[in-house]
């Protein structure tokens, strides 16, 4: 299975985004503008592009990325190019409602993780399971996961801080639709 390519484009001011090139042809956009400081001297890191270190990292294949990858739509997302097939709306939706909880699981480990990176708690898996509590707990996350997640995020911070205003950050996700 071939990777979905991710463009996220530098801004001049706060207001990023992102294009996806899914499999079906379609390339969608997404609206974002937070950040997360992640990394220390080299800079904040797009809030999505944490998201996609996260999850890649962690394999969480039903956070935001995952579901958009597989046709899911959310409201700060639109397609820029390409034609949707009949239905397209209802199948996006179905997507996401499949991800459930899985979603809020991708955000608040995201947030956790980029927390522990900024600390330089790299391997404190025993305070990522605190923090993420027995609901949003990720069964099977070691420190060497933490411990990749984490690098990835401030190699990632210091490619977005390298990146010039108005050219593109590049990565691929590769992980399987959700299931």
């Amino acid at each position: 299975m071939e990777p979905v390519r991710i463009k996220f484009f530098k801004p001049e001011g706060r207001r990023y985004r992102s294009v996806l090139h899914r499999r079906d042809g379609l390339q969608i956009e997404l609206d974002g503008g937070g950040y997360n400081k992640v990394g220390g001297p080299a800079g904040e890191l797009p809030h999505d592009l944490a998201h996609f270190v996260v999850e890649d990292s962690l394999g969480l294949e039903a956070g935001l990325w995952g579901v958009i990858a597989a046709g899911g739509m959310f409201g700060h997302t639109k397609v820029i190019a390409g034609r949707r097939p009949p239905h397209a709306a209802k199948r996006a939706q179905a997507v996401v409602d499949g991800a459930g909880d899985r979603l809020s699981q991708a955000e608040l480990l995201t947030r956790f993780v980029c927390d522990l990176a900024l600390d330089g708690a790299d391997r404190d898996v025993r305070r990522l399971e605190r923090a993420a509590g027995s609901r949003w707990w990720r069964p099977g996350t070691g420190a060497d996961d933490l411990q990749r997640a984490c690098a990835a995020l401030r190699e990632t911070s210091v490619r977005w801080r390298d990146t010039p205003v108005g050219d593109a950050l590049r990565v691929h996700w590769r992980l399987p639709p959700p299931t």
